[in-house]
């Protein structure tokens, strides 16, 4: 079995200790701050997947999500948060977010989530399908 090679943005709780436990996953690099990510070059050792944790910083947006993609242009990342909001989930899918997933969810669904991304997969969650449903039908009806 290969391993997977992991970049944690965030991690204030000790999520890298969990994840170190599991056979599959290796934590290659872990950064908490912008500046970090901006300095880092990572480049001689590309992450199969970027997990942000925002559970408690929140410091997942618009920037951070731009900064990963244009380092990491062809890694899937997985945001792990507490932001059920429709909104933050739209935001994360329009950076190109290949997972999200819900802080109650709790750390099996984080690690299926980064096995599967991995593997090429997206992870939403299912409340996802309702508003896509829902955009869809507008979307449609715009063009009527």
């Amino acid at each position: 079995m290969k391993s997977i090679k992991l970049m944690i943005y965030g991690g204030q709780g000790g999520i890298e200790g969990i994840i170190e436990q599991e056979g599959d996953i290796k934590v290659m690099a872990m950064t908490g701050n912008e500046m970090d990510l901006l300095d880092s070059d990572h480049t001689s050792d590309i992450p199969d997947v970027i997990l942000i944790d925002a559970r408690s910083s929140g410091k997942y947006g618009q920037e951070v999500m731009q900064v990963l993609k244009e380092k990491h242009p062809s890694t899937p990342f997985v945001v792990f948060t507490g932001y059920s909001e429709n909104h933050y989930l739209i935001e994360a899918i329009g950076h190109g977010a290949a997972g999200y997933v819900l802080q109650d969810g709790g750390m099996k669904q984080v690690l299926s989530a980064i096995r599967q991304c991995a593997n090429g997969q997206i992870v939403y969650p299912a409340s996802f399908k309702s508003i896509l449903m829902k955009r869809l039908e507008r979307d449609v009806k715009d063009h009527q």
